[in-house]
């Protein structure tokens, strides 16, 4: 077969996002304060966009004055010429009647509010451990493998390295012994760190965290000692009987006790118990209060509140800065238009014989109110050099409006660039309000009986059955809600938070319908079939049982099944129950027990 080159023409339709498009999906996906940040550099690099002032300056009187009159026709020009920017600049106003500024008083108090709760950098661990050891006096030596050993340690407080691993990471200065030498010098700074605050930093394992953290003079020591060091695994599942008839068998406990003869294993118990009560309090992370991972902020930017038994939905637009294309450069890139008076003379050279005829109908257009063209300046320059022909005044005239406007190309090409640019980030963001607007708006339709009785009445909600109702695209919704917070009477959520995926139900029994639900007795009997739970709402219902079950004799996973089939009407499978209760960080039955 042949290869060869060559050309071919094809007629085709292709779909492309435009610019405009696009820049609207990126201001959409972004958080409130991102979205501030885009609008304060439009601002400091966009000279013909401006922050718009709440009130605007009123016209001096003398200004008013030097204003020339225009007749209807030129003002009915001007008015058209405007149209797109006073459009934009309208949806923008419009806007406010979903939207709150935040001017008022309470407003700004909510905003300080707001910035005054803001977390505030804490030194880290290891800058909170490097000033302790600078107050103490300590050999250079010493000093210097302190400060080794303090940038091993981790955000929680542990030495998260072997001592094998520390003495092989030392700088080349401190490695001068052998490693058996260095070895006993860096467990002794270890030594030296584990005194200091917090309390447990330092240790190798949270048996050793926790018993860093035992205080010496009290009176409990010893016996606080032994159950961390002989019963810490038995404290973790719970094995509070086998930790008491240990305690009753030995003696040591018992002399420490003061109890001759048979002890009473009631009593013994309920010490264990007050033991276990004081471990409990220590702190297994003692690191963790210095560490660099903060809950980040969260700035609601949809506010839902009722008011006189409805609710109504307002977009919180007080942190983002109101902004404008600036009118000044929309005159100045306009052609001259002739003054009064300068009309009256251009008449009258027109109805002068001496001017050629193409001259004479120019200077009639421009003195009816044309604009002057860069044609015309071209026309006028000629005429200006004519010194036979024009009178001294006529010259002076032709000359002055020969001249080129305010910018040159160049600019003016700059200028009509960033002004497209400043309207097409107002339209942006003023598509992206109504956008989230009309989405909330839905979200609450949808999950009125949420907002009514709580999160167990939270039903389950797609994003395209969203999608489908306001007639856009699934990933537009997505874009919309990402990261986006809402206010509402029962909290602050966060957008996705509406969007519940329906809880698994158990598989039917074969041969069974499955609509088959069990009556309060635990037959079966056929009925209305339940509706959808949401995840968060099953959690909630397992809390409710689970708060009212006797702690002495906790419920299996399997007894809340069946709870929420007579209780609820709610068929679920006990590997569901057991996946949601871990979520909630609910132990099991035998570690919920109490004795």
């Amino acid at each position: 077969m042949k290869m060869e080159v060559h050309l071919q023409q094809r007629l085709e339709q292709r779909m492309h996002l435009s610019q405009q498009m696009l820049q609207n999906l990126e201001l959409l996906q972004l958080p409130i304060m991102e979205l501030r940040d885009v609008i304060l550099k439009e601002l400091e690099e966009n000279p013909t966009v401006e922050e718009t002032q709440d009130v605007e300056e009123r016209e001096t009187p003398a200004t008013e004055a030097e204003r020339e009159p225009q007749t209807e026709a030129q003002e009915f020009e001007e008015s058209a010429k405007t149209e797109m920017i006073e459009s934009v600049e309208e949806q923008w106003a419009d806007s406010d009647r979903r939207t709150r500024r935040s001017d008022s008083a309470e407003d700004a108090e909510r905003r300080m509010e707001m910035l005054n709760n803001a977390s505030v950098r804490t030194a880290s661990l290891r800058e909170h451990l490097t000033n302790q050891l600078s107050l103490l006096e300590l050999p250079e030596e010493d000093r210097a493998f302190c400060e080794h050993v303090i940038q091993n340690i981790d955000d929680n407080g542990y030495l998260s390295f072997s001592l094998e691993d520390v003495v092989g990471s030392l700088p080349e200065p401190l490695r001068k012994e052998a490693p058996e030498i260095l070895a006993r010098k860096v467990e002794h700074a270890l030594t030296i760190l584990q005194q200091m605050e917090p309390r447990g930093v330092g240790a190798r394992s949270i048996k050793e965290c926790i018993l860093l953290q035992l205080n010496l003079h009290d009176k409990d020591y010893p016996l606080l000692r032994k159950l961390i060091e002989n019963h810490f695994e038995d404290i973790g599942a719970n094995r509070l009987p086998r930790i008491a008839k240990t305690f009753a068998a030995d003696p040591e406990v018992l002399a420490e006790l003061g109890i001759k003869g048979e002890p009473d294993p009631n009593f013994i118990l309920e010490y264990v118990k007050s033991l276990i009560a004081h471990v409990s309090k220590l702190n297994p992370k003692p690191g963790a209060t210095y560490s660099a991972d903060k809950v980040p902020k969260v700035f609601p930017e949809v506010i839902i509140k009722r008011v006189d038994g409805k609710y109504e939905i307002m977009l919180e637009d007080g942190w983002l800065p109101p902004i404008s294309v600036n009118r000044n450069y929309e005159e100045k890139l306009k052609e001259r238009k002739l003054t009064e008076k300068e009309r009256a003379f251009v008449l009258a050279m027109a109805k002068d014989e001496k001017f050629p005829r193409d001259q004479r109908e120019m200077l009639a257009e421009l003195g009816r109110g044309k604009r002057i063209m860069p044609g015309d300046r071209v026309r006028f320059a000629e005429m200006a050099k004519d010194e036979k022909l024009l009178t001294d005044q006529e010259r002076t005239l032709a000359a002055d409006l020969a001249r080129d406007p305010a910018f040159n190309k160049d600019e003016r090409d700059y200028i009509k660039q960033k002004m497209d640019a400043g309207r097409k980030l107002i339209t942006a963001i003023e598509q992206r309000r109504g956008t989230i607007y009309r989405i909330t708006n839905e979200i609450l339709k949808r999950q009125m009986d949420f907002f009514e009785n709580g999160v167990e009445n939270l039903k389950p909600l797609k994003m395209q059955e969203v999608a489908d109702a306001l007639g856009i695209h699934l990933s537009t919704v997505s874009r919309a809600i990402s990261e986006k917070w809402v206010e509402t009477p029962r909290g602050i959520f966060p957008l996705k938070f509406f969007f519940a995926s329906a809880a698994p139900r158990a598989e039917p029994v074969a041969g069974s319908s499955p609509f088959s639900f069990p009556t309060s007795d635990g037959g079966g009997g056929s009925g209305e079939p339940q509706d959808e739970q949401t995840r968060l709402a099953l959690m909630e219902k397992i809390r409710e049982i689970l708060e009212g079950e006797d702690k002495k004799e906790p419920l299996s996973d399997l007894e809340i099944v069946r709870r929420l089939k007579d209780k609820h009407r709610i068929t679920a499978a006990r590997r569901t129950i057991a996946k949601y209760r871990e979520e909630m960080n609910i132990p099991s039955s035998r570690m919920r027990k109490q004795y």
